[in-house]
């Protein structure tokens, strides 16, 4: 069960990394396009400004995800270095189970959200609205994914330690 876990983050993630790089490039292209028109060519280009800040917010809810699969994200350790292997173990179990719920704000969210944009353009590029929104339950979903392995592969290692006599 946890192998077939972990082949789908690691394919979510490829997903994710690969879209992610992408628009880092449109965001960094249509950022230098944007500076270079404003003050080369003194007359701003229309769109720009929305295309890097729409591509921005996809790769943070993306990037989420990323982090939250390599447990990369910002942490305040103090707690945890205070507490024996089993303690940090069930800390972490907690951490992860606090992450699914915040995922499913995330997703349900994100649906509403999508939902509601309904047949809404943006004002400049007139991308549907609803489109930007995706970001949000695609980020949630993977999160939820990630946190769920952790906590899998936590709960396996809580296993082995009891079985191994260390007290809980």
């Amino acid at each position: 069960m946890i192998t077939g876990i972990k082949k789908i983050n690691q394919a979510v993630d490829a997903v994710y990394m690969t879209i992610s790089v992408l628009l880092l490039v449109i965001l960094v292209g249509a950022s230098a396009l944007q500076v270079f028109t404003r003050y080369v060519l003194n007359n701003s280009l229309v769109g720009t400004e929305e295309v890097a800040r729409y591509c921005f917010i996809w790769m943070s809810m993306l990037g989420g995800s990323i982090c939250v699969g390599r447990w990369a994200h910002s942490t305040v350790s103090i707690l945890s270095d205070a507490l024996p292997e089993a303690g940090k173990k069930i800390l972490f179990i907690i951490i992860n189970l606090l992450i699914i719920v915040c995922a499913y704000i995330f997703v349900s969210g994100g649906i509403e959200m999508f939902v509601a944009a309904g047949n809404q353009l943006t004002p400049t590029m007139r991308i549907p609205k609803c489109l930007i929104y995706l970001c949000v339950p695609l980020g949630g979903v993977g999160m939820a994914l990630h946190s769920v392995e952790h906590i899998l592969v936590t709960v396996l290692e809580l296993s082995s330690l009891s079985k191994g006599g260390e007290a809980l």
